[in-house]
């Protein structure tokens, strides 16, 4: 497996639209940075994906495009800008991945049923394999999650830290 993650929308522009969302974020914000931790050690590909959503104004140059404060951004990381739901749709993404050789894609987000499980559906159109982080994906309200959960393969950051971090290395993740 080699895998990359990919962190759909944690922008801070979604948290000031929709209380539910919101809350969720908050509830769910420890595992999703924790996420990010796991694939750092192993020297994974972290790729961030940023919505344009020009007409609730989350555009580059604002406050609500910026990630939340608590996630962590290096040189590093990757940075893919959508304007569709499907973060393949119109990027590069399926270049970055197929370019740095990933046939997994791991994914933590938001929205439950919007953005991130019209990702997730598009990998498989691209050949690489799904999945989602259990307890990482946030959504208007906790019956989409659950939607999402049960209609996507899951795995516990603990889960993902033995797959991806050599032996011995994986540590005691959630």
């Amino acid at each position: 497996m080699n895998a990359a993650l990919i962190a759909i929308d944690l922008q801070n522009g979604w948290l000031e639209m929709s209380p539910g969302l919101k809350r969720s974020v908050e509830e769910k914000l420890s595992t999703m940075c924790a996420t990010i931790k796991v694939f750092r050690k192993a020297g994974a590909p972290v790729i961030f994906t940023y919505h344009n959503y020009r007409k609730e104004g989350i555009t580059p140059g604002n406050r609500q495009f910026d990630l939340f404060p608590e996630v962590e951004v290096r040189e590093s990381d990757l940075k893919v800008v959508k304007t569709y739901q499907n973060a393949f749709n119109k990027t590069n993404l399926a270049f970055l991945l197929k370019e740095r050789g990933c046939d997994t894609v791991v994914m933590i987000g938001l929205s439950a049923t919007n953005c991130v499980l019209s990702t997730y559906l598009a990998a498989y159109d691209h050949d690489l394999i799904p999945y989602l982080v259990r307890g990482a994906i946030a959504g208007q309200d906790e019956t989409s999650v659950i939607t999402a959960e049960r209609l996507c393969d899951t795995l516990s950051v603990r889960a993902v830290s033995q797959l991806i971090c050599p032996k011995g290395s994986a540590g005691t993740m959630h």
